[in-house]
């Protein structure tokens, strides 16, 4: 079992024996565990579900809101997502590494903790561990004394920022791996981390269990593991295939609309975790489960169940498209009004999320994710600076001496409103100090009473008539709404629905920045096209430039669609009445130099920017996800473009992607032909591909031939594919893609 003080331990025993004993529901304790007794009626069992709350650790992390991952190691050099059991790691050497800036940056965007890929599955540890040679100190890295958890952890806390560590269970490179031993080296590196450098608050285990270096899979002592963090660092969270935190279900930084923190438990054991964690029950072995579905803790979920457990929600997901860095990716790092997203439908659901910010080879974030992380800071700054609802009036249809509704505005979380015993539907009206417009309401439940409400929605006073404008489902440590803009001076919560007399101990009514869409978002053009700019915000004033500058209130102002009749790059933002600001927000827009005549179809999966993509102008990135490349699956690139005019041609070029993890291949061959009539083509030229095919760093390659100043109107340009992925790629005998991008002449 797990080990835990006598005092917690006293605890829970009186809650487990106070819940089978309990003849009322007054006589229920809480807890963040409770048994369901078989004998217990559907509405004792929502009493005894409304009544657990979280352990002391877990009310610590769920405040954290923001917290980072940082993935570093082998894997950024190698350029990958994961490593192989016989990586040279000499490689490893970040020249110009400042974990202080990492700090610097989270902290200043709002982070609270750090986790640290520690040891990745590839092996490779980022401390001098003394259990294997396959670490930091066998690097040239700070000739061999560096220890990058050390100096993480000692930057963490200088600045008052928590730390926590990843151990990957899985070890490519371990020679035990799959072996009983095995449980026993994890446990001493896992002793080295809890031991060496101060407090961990969060040890984060993923589920990846694959084949180490003898072909063999490890079955993993968790309950080994667990009890050492217990007994060493009984402050830290578990996540996520651990007892504390759970798996939100997605790496795509959303949770569920409607999020509970009490789950259903599969036995009577405490020491087991909640149904739908990654354990399986009963033998403490994880599976893989899912947990998309979403609905996890309602009463009908919960009815069945032998026990109940506080088992929060973790929302994880990447800063790029990657966990490690990779420079093909730089133009794809996540918009601060993405992020912003994210955080509204990660901590705005009753998460906590952890965003990863990889740094690069050079040991820095980079520029790219810095910049992005400002612009979020700025929008959520800009957002929740002033609450409309301080210094409210309320009118209550029920509150109870101590737990008035004033406490939902002195900003303590736990002082809290709520009703007597038995009211479990209740309506709070707020008059504000003026009339105000405002597109976003955070509300907070004191957890520390347990999660209870349900069911709620908000109503404003139009006039003489009460309009509902938002609703939810759950609330728990934190709910925020976005809704269009809505101007009165007075709202109603009301609360429709909740497992006991529902607490409240926030509420704030706050304007959000405006925010600028285009349609279209970008795109190419033939000879002309239309460019409407719309904003989320009533009556703000947009302005723009043409040239890519960042415009201010002196630059054009947006009165109508933009008529483009040449290539452009359009920047603008938006000023409220208010004189909240939006951020700079742009959107490519590329004439075609020619037209193109399809005579094989791109696959719909990877249009690029349409039909003009290949004479835009716009050349794509090593990443085939930028939007930039179009894709053929098994079939042959050929097309056709026309010059307008006959003329003199002295060079084609056309380009093309190579990613075979990807299934990307370079073309066998391009062929070149010319013709004045775009009926009689003469071959010009027809190059082959001299590059190795199984390069597995992507790379981009000009094909290009030399005319000798041939005449012609119309070039056709055809990419023969290879057709099949070739018998030593992992996609052995599936379709290959060709990726082409742009086509030149000269």
């Amino acid at each position: 079992m797990k080990i835990q003080s006598p005092s917690n331990y006293i605890i829970k025993m009186l809650l487990i024996i106070a819940a089978v004993s309990a003849s009322n529901f007054s006589q229920i304790l809480k807890g963040n565990y409770v048994v369901i007794n078989p004998d217990d009626s559907p509405e004792q069992i929502i009493e005894k579900a409304a009544n657990v709350i979280p352990s002391t650790r877990h009310y610590e992390w769920q405040k954290l809101e923001l917290t980072a991952f940082i993935h570093f190691g082998i894997n950024t050099f190698d350029n990958v997502e994961w490593g192989k059991h016989s990586t040279d790691i000499s490689k490893f050497n970040p020249a110009e590494i400042n974990v202080k800036q990492w700090v610097s940056v989270l902290k200043d965007a709002g982070f609270k903790l750090l986790i640290l890929t520690a040891k990745h599955h590839d092996g490779f540890c980022l401390w001098p561990s003394k259990f294997t040679d396959y670490n930091i100190s066998k690097t040239l890295f700070q000739n061999g004394n560096g220890d990058i958890v050390k100096d993480l952890s000692n930057a963490c806390r200088e600045v008052g920022i928590k730390f926590g560590v990843y151990l990957s269970p899985w070890d490519l490179h371990e020679k035990t791996y799959g072996t009983p031993e095995y449980n026993i080296h994890f446990t001493n590196q896992l002793t080295e981390l809890l031991t060496k450098y101060g407090e961990i608050s969060e040890v984060w285990f993923d589920g990846a269990n694959g084949e180490g270096p003898n072909g063999k899979k490890q079955e993993y002592d968790w309950q080994a593991y667990y009890q050492l963090i217990r007994k060493l660092q009984p402050g830290a969270v578990i996540a996520v295939m651990g007892p504390d935190v759970r798996w939100v279900g997605t790496e795509s930084g959303y949770g569920r609309q409607t999020e509970w923190s009490v789950l259903p438990g599969t036995s009577t054991n405490q020491n087991e975790i909640a149904e739908s964690s990654q354990q399986q029950a009963g033998d403490g072995a994880f599976i893989p489960r899912n947990l998309m579905d979403e609905d996890l803790g309602s009463r009908e979920k919960i009815q069945n169940a032998k026990s109940l457990v506080w088992y929060p929600a973790e929302i994880d997901v990447s800063i790029r498209p990657g966990w490690f860095y990779h420079q093909n990716e730089d133009e794809l790092v996540k918009s601060p009004y993405k992020l912003a997203d994210i955080y509204y439908n990660a901590v705005g659901m009753n998460g906590v999320l952890l965003l990863n910010v990889p740094p690069d080879k050079r040991g820095l974030i980079n520029e790219k994710d810095i910049k992005s992380l400002q612009g979020f800071r700025y929008l959520l700054d800009e957002t929740f600076k002033e609450n409309f609802a301080k210094n409210a009036k309320t009118i209550v249809s029920n509150e109870i001496v101590g737990n008035e509704a004033k406490y939902l505005f002195d900003e303590d979380v736990q002082t809290f409103w709520t009703t007597d015993k038995n009211v479990n539907k209740a309506a709070i009206e707020i008059q504000m100090t003026k009339g105000r417009t405002f597109n976003c309401i955070m509300l907070q439940e004191n957890i520390l009473e347990g999660q209870r409400i349900e069911k709620f929605h908000f109503d404003y006073l139009d006039g003489q008539l009460w309009r509902t404008f938002t609703k939810g489902t759950t609330i728990g440590y934190k709910r925020l709404l976005r809704f269009p803009d809505v101007y009165t001076d007075r709202i109603k919560i009301i609360i429709d629905q909740s497992r006991t007399n529902p607490t409240l101990s926030s509420l704030g009514i706050y304007k959000a920045p405006p925010e600028i869409t285009f349609e279209p978002n970008g795109g190419s053009f033939k000879d002309t096209m239309k460019v409407k700019i719309s904003c989320d915000t009533k009556r703000a004033k947009i302005y723009y430039t043409l040239d890519g500058s960042t415009p201010d209130e002196k630059s054009t102002l947006y009165n109508g669609e933009i008529l483009l009749t040449s290539s452009a790059k359009i920047t603008t933002i938006a000023v409220s009445l208010d004189k909240k600001k939006s951020l700079p927000v742009s959107a490519v827009f590329s004439k075609a130099k020619y037209s193109i005549d399809y005579k094989t179809k791109y696959d719909d999966k990877y249009p690029g920017s349409g039909n003009l993509t290949l004479v835009d102008g716009i050349n794509g990135s090593i990443n085939f996800n930028d939007g930039k490349w179009q894709g053929y699956n098994g079939n042959d690139v050929d097309v056709v473009i026309d010059l307008g005019a006959i003329k003199q041609i002295g060079k084609i070029s056309s380009t093309y992607l190579s990613d075979v993890n990807s299934f990307i291949f370079l073309p066998q061959s391009v062929i070149y032909s010319i013709s004045d009539n775009g009926k009689d083509f003469v071959l010009v030229g027809e190059i082959k591909n001299d590059s190795p095919q199984n390069e597995n760093t992507p790379l981009v390659k000009s094909f290009e031939t030399e005319t000798k100043n041939i005449s012609g109107r119309y070039i056709r340009v055809n990419a023969k594919n290879i057709g099949v992925c070739p018998a030593w790629h992992k996609g052995a005998g599936e379709k290959a893609w060709i990726f082409v991008d742009e086509i030149n002449v000269q």
